[in-house]
């Protein structure tokens, strides 16, 4: 075993983890080789620059990923990160671009996902060179940048560059993920209302109605700007005595007609939104209290609030389905935009691989047309399930096996990961370190995320070897 080598590393793997963690790579506005953004792209330059520093040959793609290479060989195994996040949201208890250090722990935006893993893939590859292990097959680590918002990232790379016959992602868990869910983010649209009106409450504008900010994170905040009516004193005293009884529910009256009401909920990955409670959905319900119902020309408020509302498994939308291994259809009810000219909301569809996605769209499609709501594919990935008899499996097994001495189990997991472009020659393997991901505090152990290391460098061996042991 020679996974235990990457311990001598944890000073500099700690040192540049907090660098790393200091560069807010949140995805903005693009600019000449910097496709998704100055943020993201200092990022992927600060590893490029520290793999260089190594002694390692690195290339960067035009912006939209890079690499880090050592070895030859007409074979190519990778381990492959992405160092963008989700932006930070609220509830933070340290600024989350300062990577806080407490009792051990690092916090900060990308620490667990996926920051703390890419440092230390890069240190797996050095203490690889540092034994004077010559790998059978050429070695990489590649940096993504787009994997929060839609890995366009790989779909550029592997037009330019080899894709692995080997590889795995750490952004997931232990032991291997050998099946994901195939996702969908769908916009939906619908002409705009021009106003709301029900008893009690009576006739208002609604002047604007945002939230969420990500397909992938539970929204956490909503904010909605209604333009009151000629009793706009008597609505807004109502709508302040129905908010009492909604403590996720605040009301402020900013000026003359105008009210804004914000709803509160607890952000979650997108992948599990039942340990989310999303603030859309309770902003729905307020507004559904106060009309009574939403009335057919306001028909993209009334699907979400019917054929959505708090449910995260699909069944209102006529597309539920579960497999006992590969588990259930989830949705994520992500985004909503509405202003006085369009009305926009992004759902995020998680499917297991039992389930066909062509049928999953045509079920929403089918539940969405009485309300005139267009639904529009955003993105797609497939779903994957790579073969428990592939030698992939077996290397990775042979790793994690060697330094925990537990069975290697098959995993199937909801969220979505950068094997979803690996042509099923990649698998999610590692790391079980921190938590909070796409939530506030987001955080990781340094002896778990050395731990994980271990195994890290002891799989890129494994996969180094060639047909000697696969």
């Amino acid at each position: 075993m020679i996974g235990e080598a990457i311990r001598q590393y944890e000073g500099e793997i700690v040192e540049h983890l907090r660098r790393l963690i200091g560069i807010r790579s949140v995805r903005s506005d693009p600019a000449p080789g910097q496709p998704f953004g100055s943020g993201v792209d200092e990022a992927l330059r600060y590893m490029l620059d520290l793999g260089s520093a190594m002694g390692f040959a690195v290339r960067n793609v035009d912006g939209y990923t890079g690499h880090v290479e050592y070895g030859d060989g007409e074979e190519l195994a990778a381990i492959v990160v992405h160092l963008d996040t989700v932006p930070e949201g609220e509830g933070w208890s340290s600024p989350p671009f300062v990577a806080d250090v407490r009792d051990g722990i690092i916090y900060g935006r990308g620490a667990c996902d996926n920051k703390g893993p890419a440092i230390v893939a890069l240190y797996a590859l050095k203490a690889l060179k540092d034994l004077g292990i010559r790998p059978s097959r050429k070695l990489r680590v590649i940096f993504g940048t787009n994997e929060e918002t839609g890995m366009t990232d790989l779909d550029y790379y592997f037009e330019r560059e080899q894709v692995p016959d080997y590889a795995f992602t750490p952004d997931a868990g232990y032991p291997i993920v050998h099946a994901e869910k195939g996702s969908y983010d769908l916009r939906l649209t619908s002409a705009r209302g021009v106003r709301l009106s029900g008893e009690p409450a009576g006739v208002f504008d609604v002047v604007s109605f945002e939230g969420g900010s990500a397909p992938n994170v539970v929204p956490e905040q909503c904010l909605v700007r209604l333009r009151l009516g000629d009793s706009a004193e008597r609505q807004a005293a109502d709508i302040v005595q129905r908010a009492e009884a909604y403590p996720y529910i605040s009301v402020e009256a900013p000026e003359g007609q105008m009210l804004e009401l914000k709803a509160s909920g607890l952000s979650a990955h997108g992948a599990t939104p039942d340990l989310g409670v999303n603030a859309i959905s309770r902003m729905l319900a307020f507004l559904a209290d106060l009309l009574g119902k939403f009335p057919e020309r306001d028909s993209l408020l009334g699907f979400l609030y019917e054929a959505i509302g708090f449910e995260t498994t699909g069944e209102s939308l006529g597309v539920a389905c579960r497999h006992p291994v590969h588990g259930e259809l989830t949705v994520n009810l992500a985004q909503i935009a509405v202003n006085d000219k369009t009305m926009e909301a992004v759902i995020n569809i998680r499917y297991p691989v039992v389930a066909q996605g062509e049928d999953v769209l045509a079920g929403i499609g089918q539940t969405a047309s009485p309300y005139q709501v267009g639904v529009e594919v955003a993105k797609h990935l497939p779903s994957v399930l790579v073969d428990p008899d592939a030698p992939l499996i077996a290397m990775l097994g042979r790793a994690y096996e060697t330094v925990t001495g537990q069975p290697a189990h098959l995993l199937s997991i909801s969220g979505g990961t950068y094997a979803k472009k690996l042509r099923n020659r990649g698998v999610a393997f590692g790391p079980s370190v921190g938590g909070r991901a796409h939530q506030a505090d987001e955080f990781v152990p340094i002896s778990d995320l050395i731990d994980h290391g271990v195994i890290c460098l002891q799989a890129i061996y494994e996969l180094s070897l060639g047909d000697e042991l696969s």
